[in-house]
C-alpha cells in the first residue's frame, strides 16, 4: 500500500502540472478571541455521551447502523443500501449511524445535505421497475445515475482535483479539500460552516458566544435534515509519527458527532524510542463540542461553557469525514509524503487544567487505519441491536474448509491481530460461525447476511464494557437472486466481471484504488449503479430481518 500511494500521487500530481485548471479558492476560516465551550469529562468507564438526553433515548430504539470504509465502492453501496432501508421505511428508526472513510462520505451527505437533490428519494435515487431489470443494457445502467444522486461523486475526477490541491497547498489538506470538492460540494456542504445537532443547539451555541463572538449567526452553522439518525464519523489519532519504527505508532480512535469530538475512555499512550526516554501522550477522558474543536482548551477543569481562547480554523462536516477517508495516513505516517496527513490541534480532556500548555498539532487518519466498520463506537454506547454493512473489496469465496472474509473482521475475534492488536471485542468462536453463516447465504444465491448474538468482552483500548449485543453482519458478495432479475445481456457481463473480466470486472467488490485505469478512485456510473440496485432490492426482499433489528420505538 505505502509504495502504490506514493507513485499514484505522484503520478497524478505531475500529470496535472502540465495543465492545471484554477481552483475555486475556498481558504480556511480562522477563529479569533475567544469562545465558550462545553468541556465534558468521563469518569472512567461512565460515560457522558451528550446526544443521550431523556427525550433522545425515549424516541428513539436502541439500534445502530454501520456504513464501513471502502472508499467509492463504499460510497455506492451505501447509497443502495439505504434506498432499500428507506424504501422499507425504517432508515429513520435507526438510534445512530456509524461510518468509516467512503461509508461517511455517504452518511455525513445523507445527514446534512442542502442542495443537489430535492428530496430523499432524489438523493438515494429510485429503484428500476421488474421490466427495466429484464430489459436494461449497459448503457440503460449507466444512465440512470443521475447527477442528484448520492453515489454521483463516485464518477467524479478525484485524481485532477487532489493534484490541483496538491500543487496549491497545504499539503495536509489537499485531501480534503479534495474530498470537500468532490463528495460535499454538489449538495451544498462546501462552505466553511461547523456543523451541530438542531436550531436549539445552535442557538445556545450562538448565545453564550454572543459577547465572544458577535458575528456568529445560524447561517454559520450546518443542522442535520429532519429525522436523521445521531452521526458518528470516525478517525484514527496517529502517535508518534516522528518514529522510524511504523509498528510503535499508536491509534486512538476519534469520533467526530454533531454535538461532540472526542473519545470519552481515557486512554495513556507510551513509547520508548532506542535510547530516549518514555514518551508519554494522554488522550481521551471526555469530549470537546463540535465546533471548539481545534482550539488551544481552556486550561481549566471541564464544565459547562468554559472561555478558552481561539485560534483555530473552523472544523466541518467534510473536515471531519476528509480525515475519516485519509486512507494512507498509517501506511504514509513514517515514509517522506507524511505532510499529506491531515493534522489538528490536540489535547485530551484529562488535560484540560494544563490543555494550554500540552495542546499540539497531532496527526489524523482514515477510520479503518485502526477499525473499518464503526462498530466500536456503538460497542462503546451499548448498542443492542447493530446492522454491520461490510462494503468489503475482498471477494467472499472458500477453498476446502477455509472461507476467505474482509481481513479486517477477524481481530474483532481475536485472530490474525498482527495489524489490529487491541481490537478483540467477540470470543474467538464467533468467527467460524459468521464466516459459515455468510457463506451459506451467499451459496444459495441469497444476500451474504448473518445474524450473530455475542457477549462482548470488555476491551480497555477502546474503552468497551461486557453487554449482550445482537449484530446483522451483511457483506458485500454477489446476489445470485437479483442478478436472475436482470437482462440475459447483463447477466453474462456480472459472471464474467466476477471471473475478473471487463467491463464489470471483480464485481461487487471493485478495488478501492485504482480499479479503472488511470483512474485512482473513480467508478463508471453502471458500477455505481448496479452495486447500489444490488443492495436496495436484496434489502428489500429480506425485509423481516431488517425491520427487526430497525424496529420503531414501542
Amino acid at each position: 500500500m505505502r509504495n502504490r500511494w506514493q507513485i499514484l500521487i505522484a503520478f497524478f500530481a505531475l500529470v496535472i502540472i502540465q495543465n492545471c485548471t484554477t481552483l475555486e479558492k475556498h481558504g480556511p476560516k480562522i477563529i479569533t478571541g475567544k469562545i465558550k465551550s462545553n468541556v465534558v469529562a468521563s469518569s472512567g468507564k461512565n460515560y457522558n455521551f451528550p446526544e443521550q438526553t431523556p427525550a433522545f433515548l425515549a424516541s428513539t430504539s436502541n439500534c445502530g447502523i454501520c456504513f464501513s470504509g471502502g472508499g467509492t465502492r463504499s460510497l455506492s453501496a451505501s447509497m443502495g443500501q439505504m434506498r432499500g432501508l428507506e424504501q422499507l421505511g425504517i432508515l429513520q428508526n435507526a438510534r445512530y449511524i456509524s461510518c468509516v472513510s467512503g461509508g461517511s462520505w455517504a452518511s455525513a451527505v445523507y445527514t446534512y445535505y442542502k442542495s443537489g437533490a430535492s428530496d430523499d428519494r432524489e438523493l438515494l435515487g429510485v429503484d428500476p421497475s421488474q421490466k427495466e431489470r429484464k430489459t436494461w443494457k449497459l448503457s440503460d445502467w449507466s444512465s440512470s445515475l443521475k447527477k442528484s444522486n448520492l453515489a454521483y461523486p463516485a464518477t467524479a475526477d478525484f485524481e485532477k482535483t487532489i493534484a490541483e490541491y496538491l500543487i496549491e497547498g497545504p499539503e495536509d489538506m489537499a485531501w480534503i479539500n479534495a474530498v470537500r470538492d468532490t463528495f460535499f460540494k454538489p449538495f451544498g456542504l462546501d462552505e466553511n460552516n461547523f456543523f451541530s445537532l438542531d436550531s436549539s443547539t445552535v442557538t445556545e451555541i450562538l448565545n453564550e458566544n454572543k459577547s465572544l463572538q458577535p458575528d456568529w449567526n445560524s447561517s454559520n452553522f450546518d443542522i442535520p435534515k429532519e429525522g436523521r439518525p445521531y452521526l458518528i464519523v470516525n478517525g484514527t489519532l496517529l502517535w508518534p509519527v516522528e518514529l522510524e519504527d511504523l509498528d510503535k505508532v499508536k491509534r486512538v480512535l476519534i469520533q467526530f458527532t454533531p454535538l461532540y469530538i472526542g473519545n470519552p475512555f481515557a486512554l495513556t499512550l507510551k513509547v520508548r524510542h532506542h535510547w530516549f526516554k518514555n514518551q508519554y501522550l494522554n488522550t481521551g477522558g471526555g469530549l470537546l463540542d463540535t465546533f471548539a474543536f481545534g482550539s488551544s482548551g481552556p486550561d481549566a477543569a471541564p464544565g459547562d461553557w468554559i472561555e478558552m481562547p481561539a485560534q483555530y480554523r473552523t472544523f466541518t462536516i467534510w473536515h471531519a469525514s476528509g480525515i475519516s477517508s485519509a486512507a494512507y495516513g498509517y501506511d504514509e505516517s513514517k515514509t517522506d509524503i507524511k505532510g499529506l496527513l491531515p493534522r489538528e490541534n490536540y489535547w485530551a480532556i484529562t488535560d484540560s487544567e494544563k490543555s494550554q500548555t500540552v495542546s499540539k498539532n497531532q496527526y489524523f487518519s482514515d477510520g479503518g487505519n485502526l477499525e473499518n466498520f464503526g462498530i466500536m463506537a456503538l460497542l462503546q454506547r451499548e448498542v443492542k441491536k447493530i446492522i454491520v454493512f461490510v462494503n468489503s473489496g475482498t471477494a467472499l469465496k472458500k477453498d476446502g474448509e477455509n472461507i476467505t472474509i474482509d481481513s479486517d473482521i477477524a481481530p474483532l475475534f481475536g485472530l490474525d491481530d498482527a495489524k489490529f492488536p487491541n481490537n478483540q471485542v467477540f470470543v474467538s468462536d464467533g468467527y467460524s460461525s459468521l464466516a459459515n453463516k455468510l457463506w451459506d447465504t451467499y451459496s444459495k444465491g441469497g444476500l451474504a447476511i448473518a445474524k450473530e448474538c455475542y457477549t462482548t468482552k470488555p476491551n480497555n483500548w477502546f474503552g468497551i464494557p461486557e453487554y449482550e449485543v445482537e449484530v446483522l453482519w451483511v457483506y458485500n458478495a454477489p446476489v445470485q437472486d437479483w442478478i436472475n432479475q436482470l437482462s440475459p445481456e447483463i447477466q453474462s457481463t456480472i459472471h464474467k466481471g466476477i471471473e475478473g473480466k471487463q467491463p464489470l470486472k471483480g464485481f461487487p467488490n471493485y478495488k478501492t484504488i485504482g480499479e479503472n485505469w488511470l483512474k485512482l478512485i473513480q467508478l463508471k456510473p453502471e458500477q455505481v449503479s448496479l452495486i447500489a440496485d444490488m443492495f436496495s432490492w436484496s434489502i428489500q426482499k429480506n425485509s423481516t430481518i431488517f425491520e427487526q433489528f430497525l424496529a420503531p420505538v414501542q
